[in-house]
């Protein structure tokens, strides 16, 4: 498994009550609820069966770590270690934002590892191959 995902975030209610940049997007709302260094609010979003948070991305900048939430009928919590990147090759992005008020770009780190390719049953090769994507903070 890769060494930059805490494993011991895998659910909501595991998420530390830290200060996070980043959005949530409930079922009901035309758009996300953004946090500007504010807990995640767990507790409501555990709370509600209907609505439910179909998306949220957040980080840390005072930890660094980002947390990835997906509704696909049950929530996929994923969190990075961001310092745990550093021995990668890491390019980051910048991406136009969809119904997100007060940030003009938002960041995020796209991680590239390597793996063998093999071009026959004798010969591999080194290739880099995008394996993340992990949110990083806006950009005013």
């Amino acid at each position: 498994m890769k060494k930059y995902i805490l494993k011991e975030i895998e659910e909501i209610n595991k998420i530390p009550d830290y200060t996070f940049t980043g959005y949530y997007w409930m079922s009901h709302k035309d758009k996300p609820d953004m946090l500007f260094e504010e807990k995640f609010p767990k507790e409501m979003i555990l709370q509600s069966i209907n609505p439910f948070c179909v998306e949220a991305l957040l980080y840390s900048a005072e930890k660094d770590i980002s947390i990835h939430i997906q509704h696909t009928g049950v929530y996929m919590v994923t969190a990075f270690d961001h310092e745990a990147l550093k021995d990668l090759e890491v390019l980051p992005k910048e991406y136009i934002p969809h119904k997100l008020e007060q940030v003009s770009k938002v960041l995020f780190k796209q991680v590239w590892e390597e793996e063998s390719y093999q071009v026959d049953s004798e010969t591999n090769f080194p290739t880099l191959k995008p394996t993340a994507l992990i949110f990083s903070g806006f950009k005013y």
